[in-house]
Formats: C-alpha cells, structure tokens, sequence
C-alpha cells in the first residue's frame, strides 16, 4: 500500500501502477500467503488519483487494524477530526504538572 500511495501521490499520479499495487493486496487469497491471510476481494479500479487515495485509505484502516497508525493516517491524508472516535491529550497529566514548560494541547 505504501507503493500505491506513492504512485497516487506523485507530480503526476500515476494510476496505472497504484492500482495494480492496490490490488495486490486486494485481491490476495489466503492460499497464496504464507501466512493463510488474505482478502480474495474483488480489484478495484478508482478513475482518479483522489478515488485511489480514499481506497488506499480505506483499505489501511482494514489491514492495519490495532496498528497504532491510523491517528497519523488521518493526518496524513487529510481526513476531517470528525472521523475520530476519541480524542487523547498528547501529553500526560505527570508531565504537565511535573514540566511548566510542556506546550498547550492542540484544539481539536
């Protein structure tokens, strides 16, 4: 998925290339991995590079799930706030009270 990203992201994206990378995950059967994971979906075929991103996006969520990744997913693909469930104060109350130099917690 990172190389479909890179391809969709390119100074001209290239679709052709990002969606074969896509769909290599897409349509993986768990035969073929050694693991026996697999999600033996159909392949997609988005017509443009923003169509590309949202199922790159879509698709990390599912494969990446418990993964830690997904705050700077939304990050990095500018997804809105009000997708998220919750918001986490990114620095704890120990450090806060214990560090006067601890920066203001961003607005969400």
């Amino acid at each position: 998925m990172i190389k479909a990203e890179a391809y969709a992201r390119a100074a001209t994206p290239d679709l052709v290339n990002g969606t074969a990378e896509l769909n290599k995950v897409v349509t993986k059967t768990a035969a073929a991995d050694p693991l026996g994971i697999g999600a033996a979906l159909p392949a997609v075929a988005p017509a443009t590079a923003t169509a590309l991103l949202d199922q790159i996006y879509k698709n990390r969520c599912i494969e990446l799930f418990h993964s830690g990744l997904k705050l700077e997913d939304m990050r990095r693909f500018g997804r809105p706030t009000t997708e998220r469930k919750r918001n986490l104060l990114p620095y704890p109350f120990r450090e806060r009270d214990g560090n006067s130099n601890t920066p203001a917690d961003p607005s969400f």
